[in-house]
């Protein structure tokens, strides 16, 4: 092997060279080293056709020396150091200068790169002698932040470049180490680590400042502290102070509208949830009745909706999901109508103003405090009933009658198979107009009457709940005798557990636990639905599962979102923001099978629990 000096446009790529892939990834970076440094690694060649060499170890090179000539940074003759081969395999060559060679540790990169640094030497300056990219070089620098122990630690591969880098999010040397030493080995992730070095801090993420925003934050004086090497982060605020402040200024704000309506008392909490809402109680306000111009506007843009659903699904034109979407939001719109608060129930409730979902305001209006429910007998003025909290979310009256109907028909289902729990409802039933006429209604239907379930939701005779009242039916048609006048001889032939069977799939036929349009939550039938399903021990995940069809077509973009983010994880919606409505459906499908979610109409009443000291969640 011997060493000549070759003019560059003499020099061609070997067909031998061992590496294809990605070949040319980096040349810029190559360049600029090469006319930094200047060649600092001999090309391997063996001679070629016409007086050409062919460059068998060395192609990156070749190609970079190519890019400076036609920049005219080097002449095209210039002279290039190149070793000659002869008769050796030039497919071993390439492939042993390609395998062998080792990457820089970054750690030396760092020492190499400070020192640099320290003599006046800028990120650009570094980057172009080293050929690579400044946002390396201020990376690389960055880990001066971390302490020398931590990164004797890496050298000697107790952990990797990630967790190393994760402690560049603060200067604290012995925080650093008190950090590392603290958390056990398997929770070493570089997430765990930079939110124990900032938990003095606040994600840029964070309600509080979704709410306020981060430009009011930075104009307030709070400072950001961004991390190098999570550029999609948007950083951590280091002024929390400042952030309450404006926080609780902002909710003082939104309060004192709220106050203006007259409420008995309005209380400021950071956010609203089942614990602080638990022990109160909830006036509902009233629902307008739809005019008759508002109910045709209704039935036409309903009309509409079908006709297109009904064309989308079949895959005709991709360009209505646009509209469907404008179409549900307007129905839904316009099927919530205009709701009035009654005087007297304001007198007696108050609201609670906080933080929602992704830094909405949320307001919780008509709670009860506990010494108000009593005061009027747990009733509201009029007689209006005061409910427990139910959490119940603001679906449409269309879909939430539509899961009310999978409800009852789950209902009738399990007490038909539930002859002692039947056996109290019938008398229940019974015993209510005879004992106490005209002052509260249950939820069994007797005379008996079975209200049809088809019009409340659409195929619902295909549901579980739907196929297995069929299977009962028919079970009993098989017993009973063909006609009406043998029913009596034939009950009185019957022993008492036949009977009691009977009777119970009766009962369960005439349950009526929809909640039909306009209708309030929180009436006596609806109430004793739910003491129902409690002493049924109902599970509506036995009965109904989120699909497209049942759910997710029925409702708007962000509560599909919010949907995936409470049965799955926030990242998990964030991640599926950006799809449309149709994509979206799909994939939340397939988020959700299996995961047990529920709509609030079918989860499991809540049990009202002890009353609460209203005045410790003032005080928060």
């Amino acid at each position: 092997m011997t060493i000549e000096m070759i003019p560059l446009n003499k020099l061609v790529p070997s067909p031998a060279n061992a590496r294809k892939t990605d070949a040319l990834t980096g040349i810029e970076e190559l360049a600029a080293s090469i006319k930094a440094h200047g060649l600092l690694q001999n090309l391997q060649v063996r001679p070629g056709e016409k007086g050409k060499y062919e460059v068998v170890a060395g192609g990156r090179r070749l190609a970079a020396l190519q890019r400076l000539a036609k920049s005219k940074a080097i002449a095209k003759t210039e002279e290039i150091a190149c070793h000659v081969i002869d008769g050796e395999d030039a497919t071993e060559i390439s492939l042993a200068e390609n395998t062998i060679r080792v990457q820089m540790h970054p750690a030396d990169e760092y020492e190499a790169f400070k020192a640099l640094a320290d003599q006046g030497k800028g990120p650009q300056e570094i980057a172009a002698r080293f050929g690579c990219s400044p946002m390396t070089v201020k990376r690389r620098l960055k880990l001066g932040n971390v302490s020398p122990r931590l990164i004797e630690a890496y050298r000697n591969g107790k952990l990797d470049l990630d967790q190393l880098m994760a402690f560049t999010v603060s200067d604290d040397h012995a925080a650093q180490e008190q950090v590392w030493a603290a958390l056990p080995q398997w929770n070493h992730d570089p997430h765990t680590i930079r939110s124990h070095l900032m938990v003095s801090n606040v994600e840029a993420d964070d309600r509080r400042v979704e709410f306020v925003g981060l430009k009011a934050y930075k104009k307030a004086g709070g400072h950001v502290l961004r991390d190098l090497f999570q550029p999609e982060h948007e950083g951590y605020l280091t002024d929390p102070d400042i952030l309450d402040r404006l926080v609780t200024e902002k909710l003082e704000r939104e309060a004192e509208a709220i106050r203006a309506e007259g409420w008995k008392w309005v209380i400021i909490v950071p956010t609203i949830d089942h614990e602080k809402l638990r022990g109160l109680g909830r006036i509902y306000p009233e629902q307008e009745a739809l005019t008759e111009a508002q109910q045709t506007e209704i039935d036409a843009l309903t009309e509409r909706y079908d006709a297109l659903m009904e064309e989308y699904s079949q895959g005709e034109e991709e360009g209505v999901v646009g509209e469907i979407e404008e179409l549900s939001d307007k129905i839904d719109a316009l099927s919530d109508g205009e709701i009035r608060w009654r005087p007297e129930d304001v007198a007696i409730a108050g609201a609670m103003v906080g933080i929602g979902y992704a830094g909405r305001l949320a307001v919780e209006r008509g709670l009860v405090k506990p010494e108000d429910r009593k005061a009027e007998g747990d009733h509201g003025p009029n007689g209006h009933k005061v409910g427990a909290i139910n959490g119940v979310p603001s679906l449409s009256d269309r879909l939430v009658e539509d899961l009310t109907a999978h409800r009852t028909a789950a209902l009738r289902t399990v007490l038909a198979g539930n002859a002692d729990v039947a056996l109290a409802a019938v008398v229940h039933a019974l015993a209510l107009p005879l004992f106490f006429p005209h002052e509260t209604e249950g939820c069994l239907a007797l005379t008996l009457d079975s209200i049809s379930l088809q019009a409340s939701a659409k195929g619902i005779e295909a549901s579980p709940a739907g196929k297995k009242l069929a299977e009962q039916h028919q079970f009993w048609l098989r017993q009973i005798p063909n006609n009406a006048d043998a029913l009596w001889d034939w009950l009185l032939a019957q022993n008492a557990p036949t009977r009691l069977d009977l009777l119970a799939y009766c009962a369960g036929c005439s349950i009526n636990a929809v909640r039909k349009r306009h209708e309030r939550a929180d009436t006596d039938r609806l109430g004793h639905a739910d003491r129902l399903a409690l002493a049924l021990g109902l599970d509506m995940k036995q009965w109904w599962q989120p699909t497209a069809q049942s759910f997710f077509r029925q409702v708007p973009k962000k509560r599909i979102l919010e949907t995936v983010e409470e049965a799955v994880t926030k990242e998990a919606a964030e991640n599926l923001a950006k799809l449309k409505k149709d994509a979206l459906v799909s994939e939340a499908e397939k988020r959700l099978a299996g995961a047990g979610w529920l709509p609030q109409p079918l989860r499991a009443p809540v049990v009202p629990s002890p009353p609460i000291v209203i005045e410790s969640i003032a005080a928060e």
